[in-house]
């Protein structure tokens, strides 16, 4: 009796049964669509927290903005001609980078006293879902490229009249009007000026202040707001995002394939104060448009499909125009 118990019991130790070839199949099967349907979760999730974290950045520049123009009354001017310092470098004090900002040495950006400051990055201009670049075009040593340009208005960096549309404002612009060598004697950049609140008549719930920009891969100087006047400036002649090129000097970017990763941009030198036919749209790696700052401080995200005319009227500070989508 007992040897038929031990029978039995290693009759039914044999006959468990385990996962067949189909089953494990089936359940890799199962895993891998769970797997499919969670990583686009998981990478919306991330990206919503890089945006928010962008959106916090813009909201930090904006409340800087207010603070300079409470101190001085005027917004920050755009650029000191081509390399001397932006609104950018004026902007540092009231971001508690004021001990950067002491660290600037004053003169051309590209001088060797300033190495040190333009390769310190500022947190508060990278947008996180950005790739921080900082090329070597200028000095041979790593300067930081940046995610926010200040608005230059609606037509080109020249700030005139474009293709027939006529230049109707912007909360910045070059503050001199430097006679130089090279296209500066042909009085490229002309002077704007610092603009106050007050001569924003369009509103300032309805003017733009500020925009993001991708950054430059490779040696591209696009998102070279520091110290750099025409890495730090958008204008809204395209929406935002647009699949035409950007315009910027000569050997200043690189379109793909060349560096793949960047947006498409063409060259062309300024020749006189009425035709500097340069400008760099607003851009972004979030889906669907950028974030931007208007000039009363608030955060606003404006989608790529907005049309090209109410964008233009956001980027104007006395046209008179209709700013909505």
């Amino acid at each position: 009796m007992k040897r038929h118990l031990r029978s039995l019991q290693c009759s039914v130790a044999r006959n468990r049964y385990g996962f067949t070839l189909v089953e494990l199949l089936v359940v890799i099967a199962i895993i891998g669509i769970l797997v499919a349907l969670l990583l686009p979760a998981v990478q919306a999730a991330r990206e919503a927290a890089r945006r928010a974290q962008c959106v916090n950045n813009v909201k930090q520049i904006g409340i800087a903005m207010h603070l300079y123009h409470d101190a001085k009354k005027v917004l920050p001017g755009g650029a000191v001609s081509c390399c001397w310092g932006t609104w950018a470098n004026e902007l540092l004090p009231f971001l508690e980078e004021g001990n950067l900002a002491g660290t600037w040495a004053g003169g051309a950006y590209s001088s060797a006293a300033n190495a040190a400051f333009m390769q310190t990055r500022v947190h508060v201009y990278t947008c996180p879902s950005d790739m921080p670049n900082a090329p070597t075009i200028t000095l041979g040593v790593p300067m930081c490229n940046y995610n926010y340009a200040a608005n230059y208005g609606n037509t080109v960096y020249g700030q005139h009249t474009f293709q027939g549309v006529p230049f109707l404002g912007a909360p910045f612009g070059n503050i001199e009007d430097y006679q130089g060598t090279g296209a500066d004697r042909y009085n490229a950049r002309p002077y704007l000026g610092q603009i106050p609140f007050k001569r924003i008549s369009d509103g300032l719930s309805k003017t733009l202040l500020v925009s993001e920009l991708i950054q430059g891969q490779g040696n591209d100087l696009r998102g070279r707001i520091v110290g750099f006047a025409d890495g730090g400036a958008f204008t809204a002649w395209n929406t935002p995002n647009p699949s035409l090129p950007d315009i910027m000097p000569a050997g200043l970017c690189f379109a793909p394939p060349n560096e793949p990763n960047n947006p498409p941009c063409a060259t062309q030198n300024a020749t006189s104060a009425t035709n500097n036919p340069r400008y760099l749209a607003s851009r972004s790696r979030h889906p669907g448009g950028v974030n931007s700052l208007m000039s009363d401080g608030a955060v606003a995200f404006y989608s790529d499909s907005i049309s090209l005319q109410p964008w233009r009227a956001l980027s104007t500070t006395h046209g008179e125009d209709i700013a909505s989508e």
